[in-house]
């Protein structure tokens, strides 16, 4: 699912207010409304009076229409390089989800065609810096306005530096906007179904379940010799997914102790169908330890 920055949960994560539009000249406020509306709605506008009445607040009606322009044609899938995170763990899966391991070339050289709606993407680091800085979008030497997307996109404060974050940027036309995650009474704009991006199977490197995967609200009884009575339908669903596709590279996530010292592990199972609702966890003997 390819994210609209409005559903991170940092609110300054690729925020508009990293956007400075204050330089706009008139003639590009103007051309970047034609672009967007029809002739008729183009129109209905006094643009002169609407460019004075904007810059007495900075431009920050502009600011915010340029940012809706050019978000609603990206998404963006947020990747770290470090499994055995115990605060990724923590803050992402509550130890009760599961994450994926992705084969970076595989994924990249088939985005395009298992997409055939996407335009264009980007797979770069993110930037964690100790202060977030404005970015001039109509500065001199500025071809595009999406050399400062590309900014505003990929800089996060130092305090998430821990993520070790990687950005999958995709770009399709228009994927909508969830208005609804930040205002109460807005309509999201059309077309959020789109937001998907697939990816091929062989991709996938590996599955590592949470320690607390099988729970009390999936399950309703565990036996002593590791297998498990499932109560919700869907969780068997997905349990019977991860066996006919998967099973090779499952991994379940834990804690280790190894001497006077205690860490995250990952080690590897397998899982078996005993009865329709009834699933037996094997574990194997590869271990990785943090």
């Amino acid at each position: 699912f390819a994210t609209h920055p409005y559903s991170f949960n940092d609110s300054i994560d690729s925020s508009e207010l990293l956007l400075n539009v204050e330089n706009v000249t008139y003639e590009r406020f103007v051309g970047f409304y034609k672009r967007i509306f029809t002739q008729e709605e183009f129109d209905k506008y006094d643009f002169r009076q609407m460019f004075e009445e904007d810059k007495k607040n900075s431009f920050s009606g502009f600011r915010s229409f340029c940012h809706q322009i050019f978000s609603r044609n990206l998404g963006l899938i947020s990747l770290t390089t470090n499994p055995l995170n115990i605060l990724m763990w923590s803050h992402y899966s509550s130890e009760d989800g599961f994450m994926i391991e992705l084969d970076k070339k595989v994924l990249l050289d088939n985005i395009v065609g298992y997409n055939e709606d996407v335009k264009n993407y980007c797979f770069r680091p993110v930037q964690y810096v100790d202060e977030l800085e404005r970015i001039d979008m109509f500065q001199e030497g500025f071809t595009t306005p999406d050399l400062s997307f590309l900014y505003m996109t990929n800089v996060k404060r130092s305090e998430w530096q821990y993520e070790d974050e990687w950005r999958l940027s995709i770009y399709k036309t228009n994927m909508g906007i969830p208005f609804k995650y930040m205002n109460p009474g807005f309509e999201n704009y059309a077309g959020r179904e789109n937001r998907k991006a697939h990816y091929p199977k062989e991709s996938l490197k590996s599955i590592v379940l949470g320690k607390y995967f099988f729970n009390g609200n999936n399950c309703s009884k565990v036996f002593e010799d590791g297998t498990f009575l499932v109560s919700d339908q869907d969780f068997l669903d997905l349990i019977d997914y991860l066996i006919e596709n998967h099973n090779d590279k499952i991994f379940m996530s834990g804690e280790l102790q190894k001497g006077e010292k205690f860490g995250r592990s990952i080690s590897k199972i397998k899982l078996h169908k005993v009865e329709t609702n009834k699933i037996l966890m094997e574990e194997l003997d590869e271990v990785h330890y943090n």
